[in-house]
């Protein structure tokens, strides 16, 4: 009775000190993605903004150039087609998930303003910092926005109440 008794107490010691690794680790992995949440929403923040196209503007500009027979130059066409550009800057950032990608790089999925969703991988570490490298694709439309560049770049902190963390994990 003694021995079942003590192999019933091994088995729980042993349940219990696996458990408490296995929650160490996944306390440790979710910290390190929300500090990834934070990195990713501070660079989108100070280097990246979207803009969305003003229909009306463009609608007169094509009436004027008329394709190329109307009263405006082909220059004053495209100058009047960029100044139809609306930007806005990034205020506020959702985190919508993460998984693993093909090529086992980490696949960070977020919305910008409520208004455009995209997804980067992450898959390369800086060798002197030790930070990820993040690439967009600029230029893409979605929702008739379109991420681009900023022309004068920041270093400021993303206020934390506009980050909404995704703390579910890697699928």
């Amino acid at each position: 009775m003694k021995k079942i008794i003590f192999r019933g107490l091994i088995v729980v010691i042993a349940l219990s000190i696996g458990g408490k690794i296995l929650m160490d680790k996944r306390e440790k992995d979710n910290e390190e993605l929300r500090t990834i949440q934070t990195d990713l929403a501070d660079y989108l923040y100070n280097h990246y903004e979207i803009y969305t196209k003003d229909k009306d503007k463009i609608n007169e500009a094509d009436k004027k150039y008329n394709g190329g027979t109307g009263t405006i130059t082909d220059d004053e066409y495209l100058e009047s087609l960029k100044n139809a550009r609306q930007y806005f800057n990034i205020e506020k950032i959702e985190f919508t998930g993460f998984s693993v990608g093909p090529m086992k790089g980490l696949v960070v999925g977020f919305i910008i303003n409520d208004v455009y969703p995209d997804e980067t991988t992450l898959d390369t570490r800086s060798a002197e910092t030790n930070k990820w490298l993040y690439s967009f694709n600029t230029g893409n439309t979605r929702n008739s926005y379109v991420l681009t560049k900023k022309n004068s770049l920041t270093d400021e902190k993303m206020p934390e109440e506009n980050i909404i963390y995704y703390d579910k994990g890697v699928k």
